[in-house]
């Protein structure tokens, strides 16, 4: 296995190992089709590579490292701007914390077979339940454990442990090191976490396992000495407002349209080679693999960032995605999440239908503060690279490559004090940095401002906008 910082260097050029970690995430040229076919470009500094066994930390840390995003660290955390030169004195009083599970096996199988198998029986799955009273039943805590039976005629198309997805010992591992790291940054430092959970916290996930497990590790880390239960709050999964959860047929129109435009027929074409090797090696010729980068990316992602090694054809050994190979399929991937929620003439539209009512509830929390109405001082919600993205996207952000696995933003509100008035500002941080945005940096800016910025994004009447 090559070390992490071999995952770094790997077939990239000199101009690419001379970029600063803050330049792995915001690429120049990423909304010109050339990002992706333009070899040279190789991972643009970032790391696609981890152990089976975590918890990763990349190097340097700061750097895009799509198996484990960096996050708020002590090491590195710095106060905003004005705070840390003494211009104003502030206090933190509310953080909005989101983030996306952490790493993973893959969602996307390939159709022509896995040649590896993949092994999850490392980490345990817990799933049962008990009554909300220490005077009930108190349930045994069994935990999934995947199997095979011979006499099973169907096969999933890959042996092993492994639920395709499901959260591995390194996610586990890795969200346990976060949420520790948040604890020194908000709790030990910033003193806004509480040393115990109290009713001044909360927390939502989507329905997803992946996020509910990645909650635990990363509370665990939080808060390692406590003993009691925690509410993990979830909306109905069909009118959930992450993880596209409720039904709206705007979403799919206005995808379509995306997806007919000449820029993406553009990247396509750039990529035909690519996609018909690829899909001729790994028996990936339908259009569910075709059409986009997402199925490749997922499976080549999934396995690097889990101590495996790229895939070979089941039939032909020494037919094998190459690292070269790779790097064009993740470069194609950043242009997409790119163009999805950035570049495209229907952006604001997409946001609108498929985050907007999240974005609306973001903005609820952050004027109950602004109005001395909010009965919480940390929120903190675990949800998906799909929710990770528009919510940038709405912000502005420069570039936008994968919101890679614990991809996180941190919305920061601080209420300074001058004359006996205060006033509210806010940052808001994309794993650990202020997010660089066409309003700027985001380091310092009026809550109020900040609230402009974002409300665009939310529909007046979404049942009419999803027909």
């Amino acid at each position: 296995m090559r070390s992490l910082t071999a995952g770094l260097m790997l077939g990239a050029s000199s101009s690419v190992l001379a970029l600063s970690p803050l330049d792995t995430f915001y690429p120049p040229g990423i909304n010109q089709t050339s990002y992706i076919s333009n070899s040279s470009n190789a991972l643009y500094g970032g790391i696609y590579k981890a152990p089976t066994n975590g918890p990763t930390g990349g190097h340097p840390y700061g750097v895009y490292d799509y198996c484990s995003m960096p996050h708020p660290r002590s090491q590195e955390y710095k106060m905003p701007g004005p705070v840390a030169n003494g211009s104003v004195k502030a206090d933190l009083v509310y953080l909005e914390y989101l983030q996306r599970h952490q790493r993973r096996s893959p969602y996307n199988i390939l159709p022509g077979g896995e040649n590896q198998a993949y092994e999850c029986d490392n980490v345990r799955p817990y799933v049962y339940a008990g009554p909300n009273s220490n005077s009930g039943i108190q349930p045994v805590p069994v935990y999934a454990q995947t199997y095979e039976d011979s006499s099973n005629p169907f096969s999933p198309g890959v042996n092993g442990t492994c639920q395709y997805p499901q959260i591995t010992v390194g996610g586990v591992q890795d969200g346990f090191q976060h949420g520790k790291d948040l604890w020194q940054v908000y709790g030990k430092k910033l003193r806004l976490i509480p040393r115990k959970p109290n009713q001044r916290v909360w927390f939502r996930s989507s329905e997803s396992s992946l996020t509910q497990a990645s909650a635990g590790a990363v509370l665990r880390g939080v808060w390692p000495d406590y003993d009691g239960a925690l509410p993990l709050h979830q909306m109905v999964s069909s009118v959930d407002t992450v993880n596209e959860g409720y039904s709206c047929n705007a979403i799919g129109t206005t995808l379509n349209q995306i997806k007919s435009t000449a820029e993406w027929q553009g990247h396509l074409s750039v990529t035909s080679d690519l996609r018909a090797k690829l899909g001729a090696m790994l028996g990936a010729t339908s259009s569910s693999w075709q059409s986009t980068f997402d199925h490749f990316s997922d499976n080549f992602q999934a396995r690097l960032c889990n101590g495996y090694e790229l895939p070979c054809s089941v039939s032909n050994s020494s037919a094998c995605v190459t690292m070269d190979m790779a790097a064009e399929v993740f470069r194609a991937g950043d242009w997409e999440w790119n163009y999805y929620w950035r570049a495209n003439p229907y952006v604001a539209k997409y946001i609108q239908v498929v985050e907007g009512l999240f974005i609306g509830e973001i903005i609820s929390h952050l004027e109950n503060v602004l109005n001395g109405r909010s009965s919480l001082d940390y929120s903190h919600v675990f949800v998906h690279d799909g929710d990770i993205g528009p919510v940038l996207g709405a912000l502005g952000i420069n570039a936008l490559r994968w919101p890679a696995m614990a991809s996180n933003i941190a919305f920061e509100v601080w209420e300074t004090k001058e004359h006996s008035s205060k006033s509210f500002y806010a940052r808001v941080l994309y794993s650990g940095q202020p997010v660089q945005t066409i309003h700027g940096s985001l380091d310092w800016i009026k809550l109020t401002d900040l609230i402009a910025i974002l409300r665009p994004f939310v529909p007046k009447d979404i049942k009419s906008l999803c027909g």
